[in-house]
C-alpha cells in the first residue's frame, strides 16, 4: 500500500494550531507526519513537540532561525520516508478522509493526485469519484490562478520518486507564487496520467495575518515574473 508522508510548516500559529492538529488526529488512514517548525516565538513549537510525542510515525524540526516555508517544505521532503508527500498550512483543516482519499487515487498509475477544496469557491462536481486527467490538462489547471484545481500545493500528493528523478525542490529566494512554480515545474516534467477526486478534502482558512492578504507591490511583481516562468513551461508541453 502506498505510504503517504504529510508535511507541514508551522510559524506562530497561535490560536488556529489546534484545531489543524485535532483534523491530523481524525485522519482515517495511517500516515508519516512531519512538523516543520520555522523558529515560532508564540509556543506553536512547543506545541508540535507535545502532539508528536510517542507516535513513532510523527516528527517534528524546529529551526533555530526563520528560514521560510519553502526551507521547511524541502526539509519535508528531504525526510520522507513515503512513497508520495502531501504538504498542508498549518492553520487549515483537514477533511478526515484526506490522506485516505490522496493513498486511494495512487491505486492507478499516477505522478500526483489532487483533492477538492472549499476556499473562495467550492469544485462543480463534488461527489467523491476519481477522475483522470492527461498531462496537458492538468497543466492548465495548475498554472492558473482560481482553477477548480489549482497550482497550490495543499490539496494534492506528489509521487516522490517522480519528484526525486527531477530533483525538484521549492525555490528558496521566493517569498510567493513558490507553490505554483512547484506544482507547474512537477507537471512539466511528470508526463502521465493525472487523478483527480473533487469531493471537499480539504478546507481553506483566510487568516487576517497570511501572505496572501500582506503582499506588497514588490510582491506582485515577483508573482507575475513567476507566471512569466510558467507561461514558459506550458509553451514546451
Amino acid at each position: 500500500m502506498t505510504k503517504l508522508t504529510l508535511v507541514v510548516p508551522t510559524y506562530n500559529l497561535g490560536q488556529y494550531f489546534n484545531a489543524m492538529l485535532k483534523t491530523i488526529s481524525d485522519q482515517t488512514a495511517d500516515f508519516e507526519l512531519w512538523l516543520v517548525d520555522d523558529h515560532s516565538t508564540d509556543g506553536t513549537a512547543e506545541r508540535a513537540a507535545e502532539f508528536v510525542r510517542g507516535v513513532p510515525m510523527f516528527h517534528v524540526e524546529q529551526f533555530d532561525r526563520h528560514r521560510g516555508v519553502s526551507v521547511a517544505r524541502n526539509f519535508g521532503i528531504d525526510h520522507a520516508s513515503g512513497d508520495v508527500v502531501a504538504f498542508a498550512d498549518g492553520d487549515d483543516r483537514l477533511h478526515p478522509d484526506f490522506v485516505k482519499t490522496l493513498v486511494n487515487g495512487f491505486d492507478q498509475d499516477t505522478p500526483a493526485v489532487t483533492v477538492g477544496y472549499e476556499w473562495w469557491h467550492t469544485p462543480m462536481d463534488p461527489r467523491d469519484h476519481y477522475e483522470t486527467l492527461s498531462q496537458q490538462t492538468m497543466f492548465q489547471q495548475a498554472s492558473q490562478r482560481g482553477s477548480e484545481i489549482g497550482g497550490y500545493i495543499w490539496n494534492k500528493a506528489y509521487s516522490l520518486a517522480a519528484i526525486e528523478r527531477r530533483q525538484l525542490r521549492f525555490d528558496e529566494s521566493l517569498s510567493i507564487a513558490e507553490d505554483y512554480l512547484f506544482t507547474a515545474s512537477f507537471v512539466a516534467n511528470n508526463p502521465g496520467i493525472y487523478v483527480y477526486d473533487p469531493a471537499i478534502r480539504y478546507t481553506k482558512i483566510n487568516r487576517p495575518n497570511s501572505t496572501l492578504r500582506s503582499r506588497s507591490f514588490s510582491d506582485r511583481r515577483v508573482e507575475e515574473q513567476v507566471f512569466q516562468r510558467i507561461y514558459q513551461m506550458g509553451r514546451q508541453l
